[in-house]
């Protein structure tokens, strides 16, 4: 039976759940899901409110999911924050249209599907078994009540559900597979001429004025880059910590208001035993019950239990252990058990309980307290928590007076000096940024703002990272320049060559394809030195043919049944090809195509799926009334 529980407790749907709740607790940290009353709204969904703090969690979230999918490939300056802030906004109202949607159709999840997913959390675990005062440690430090938690993983396992159905109901038929098999497995016979781009451009040779016609053209092409070099002070959390100071009497008093919580919630530890006689289609209630009775009647006769748990209990997980449950959790097998056991000591049995799962015979083994943890063990738990917590009022004080001294003064030594910050100058850097902190798109913006730019204001406080803010004003400020001609003359005289060479080429490509349908292509074939090189039956992943030719091959019209297909391409080394198709061969769909195929059809069903899930909640954004703060805009 317990058996059967953990299997059921590993469905998709729990692992998926699992790993959301999982996620959303190691990345997010236990206090940021907390409620905030003052909280203002940043959208509303047919009249559902989404708030700044959501919105700002989700913001953090996503930026750790990057971090954690690109590692020190991550560079936060090539992320768009209006962009970046638009797509996670969105996001939130599509997953309030389905949650909206799903209960609007009466979806839900049973509180027993719940129940099993939470026993099989694998945080919420001690040695392989539920433990009731975790689960109660981690809703409490979340800020919510257990209902609230279970409603939460309720609205998760109901979008997961949703999500799923669409992706589930698409398929892909056997004709449809077997016609993109021969697609693939299509061959095609191409001839091609290649036109040389460094031939071409060897005997380009621009003249003088031809040079400055170009450079005076394409000036804006040759100038120096705007630059700055910024002067900037930072005030960083990390860095606060030193300066914060604990009592003793602070962490014994935290200490024991944890202890206290602890007391409240964890009962005393009882050790049971269970003999199970299970209803199932062998047999009925009547019958399970009467073997109930036959076992009650043997253990009253002076047999031991653990003898008649290894023989009759239809438990396969715990029958081989004498019937041992270990640690009994409340809840497990529902009420009725639950009121027996409180009605038990220790060595006392039970009748014949009924529960979901058959008759049970219970017996307490052992019963012993709770064991709290001692200061010391939570000594260093306490330090770092109150640190923390008083580090960020601390942090948050600090921003606001650098807010407020910052934008009264005339540069950056008032703030510096009283708030004990440093001065930085950075290296000169342009409106594409440079290294660093110079690399913050929030710090490009503000050193190339209008108010620091040409005012010479200091810029407002700028959160560049979580627990990371700057303020900066502009030290030095270079305007673009014309590159002088005779250092780019090279670049100049390479740019002309490159365009004039490319015109000729694809002026000789439509003469050469004119001549070939006219008849007449092979004298000019010869005159011009060049080579037809051919190859039939060429396939898609074909090697040692330029994959732009062969993709373009690929592109073309199927050719008639007297003249071939023909078209130019440019290679990216410059040099403009002229293929010409002369058949197209079906393919053929094999055995190993159709086990190919078998992986292929799953993804191509996903693929659908999506797309009939895109379609969904189009179809819902198109009838809902939202409302984004800043935009007048709704749909109805």
């Amino acid at each position: 039976m317990l058996q059967s529980m953990r299997d059921r407790a590993k469905s998709w749907v729990t692992i998926v759940i699992v790993a959301i709740i999982a996620f959303m607790m190691a990345i997010t940290g236990l206090e940021t899901l907390a409620p905030n009353p003052n909280n203002p709204t940043v959208a509303s969904v047919n009249g559902e409110d989404i708030t700044h703090a959501q919105l700002a969690h989700a913001l953090d979230q996503q930026r750790r999911i990057l971090m954690q999918r690109m590692g020190r490939q991550f560079d936060p300056s090539t992320i768009d924050e209006k962009a970046f802030k638009e797509a996670v906004l969105q996001s939130l109202i599509n997953r309030t249209l389905e949650l909206q949607d799903a209960e609007k159709n009466g979806m839900n999840v049973s509180s027993e599907v719940l129940d099993r997913i939470i026993v099989g959390m694998p945080e919420l675990q001690d040695n392989g078994t539920f433990d009731e005062a975790r689960y109660k440690m981690l809703v409490r430090n979340l800020g919510m009540t257990p209902a609230e938690f279970k409603d939460m993983l309720r609205k998760e396992v109901l979008l997961t559900q949703l999500r799923a159905g669409f992706s589930a109901s698409e398929f892909v038929t056997g004709a449809e597979l077997k016609q993109l098999g021969s697609l693939e497995n299509q061959t095609r016979d191409i001839a091609w001429l290649t036109l040389p781009a460094a031939e071409a451009r060897a005997k380009i040779k621009p003249s003088e004025d031809e040079i400055k016609a170009y450079y005076n053209e394409h000036k804006d092409a040759y100038m120096t880059p705007e630059e700055v070099v910024i002067s900037y002070i930072e005030l960083d959390k990390a860095k606060l910590i030193d300066k914060v100071k604990l009592s003793e009497e602070d962490i014994h008093s935290e200490y024991q208001a944890r202890i206290d919580a602890l007391k409240q919630e964890v009962q005393d530890q009882e050790s049971i035993a269970s003999i199970l006689i299970a209803i199932n289609s062998k047999r009925s209630d009547e019958a399970a019950k009467k073997r109930a009775e036959e076992v009650l009647n043997k253990i009253k006769q002076g047999e031991s239990f653990a003898k008649l748990a290894k023989t009759f209990s239809d438990d396969p997980v715990t029958a081989d252990k004498g019937g041992d449950i270990g640690v009994y959790k409340p809840g497990f097998y529902g009420p009725k058990f639950d009121s027996a056991v409180k009605k038990l000591k220790v060595g006392e049995i039970s009748g014949a309980v009924k529960t979901r799962y058959g008759y049970q015979i219970i017996k307490i083994i052992s019963e012993k307290p709770p064991k709290l943890p001692t200061f010391a063990e939570l000594k260093a738990s306490i330090v770092s928590s109150l640190k923390n917590r008083k580090v960020e009022d601390l942090y948050q004080d600090q921003s606001r007076q650098l807010a407020d001294i910052s934008f009264e003064a005339a540069d950056l030594a008032q703030p510096a000096e009283q708030l004990g910050l440093t001065i930085h100058t950075s290296k000169v850097f342009s409106r594409t940024g440079g290294q660093g902190i110079t690399a913050n798109p929030k710090v490009i913006a503000a050193a190339f703002s209008d108010d620091t730019l040409n005012l010479g204001a200091n810029s407002e406080v700028l959160e560049i990272a979580p627990g990371r803010s700057v303020v900066l004003r502009v030290k030095k400020h270079h305007m673009p320049e014309a590159i002088p001609l005779k250092t780019v003359r090279s670049k100049i005289i390479a740019s002309i060559k490159k365009e004039k060479a490319n015109e000729e080429l694809q002026e000789k490509a439509k003469q050469l394809i004119a001549a070939i349908r006219d008849g007449n292509a092979d004298k000019i074939v010869k005159q011009e030195g060049l080579r037809w090189e051919e190859k039939k039956a060429i396939r898609r992943n074909q090697s040692g043919i330029p994959r732009q030719l062969v993709s373009k091959a690929f592109a073309m019209p199927h050719p008639s049944k007297d003249k071939p297909t023909l078209v130019s391409t440019e290679l990216p080394d410059s040099d403009v090809v002229l293929i010409s198709l002369s058949a197209v061969h079906s393919g053929q769909y094999t055995k190993e195509d159709e086990i190919k195929m078998a992986t292929l059809r799953q993804y191509l069903a996903e693929g659908n799926g999506q797309d009939l899930f895109n379609e969904y909640l189009d179809s819902l954004k198109a009838s809902a009334d939202v409302k984004i703060k800043g935009k007048e805009k709704s749909s109805s």
